[in-house]
């Protein structure tokens, strides 16, 4: 089960690099692996959505879409207080 979790970690990460790569960067925007405080948020919004890689990729590009310009940790943050929110209901 734990080599499971780490494959879909790596997964995420590989899938999240290829997103941010092909995006123009924004006001404060850094690569995502120089800053381990994006690695925690990527593996809490891979926690939030059951390990499920491809709609993690689908609320970040739709948040880019919709709040162009901002950092990656900001779009991390927002698809996370999304989720959460709306779980509270």
């Amino acid at each position: 089960m734990g080599l499971i979790v780490v494959v879909v970690i790596i997964s995420l990460s590989l899938v999240l690099i290829k997103l941010w790569s092909s995006q123009p960067r924004g006001k404060g925007s850094k690569p995502y692996f120089s800053d381990p405080k994006n690695r925690k948020l990527q593996k809490r919004l891979l926690i939030l959505l059951n390990g499920d890689a491809t709609t993690a990729e689908r609320l970040l590009k739709q948040q880019r879409q919709r709040h162009q310009g901002e950092s990656d940790e900001w779009y991390l943050e927002k698809v996370i207080y999304d989720l959460e929110r709306d779980r509270r209901y």
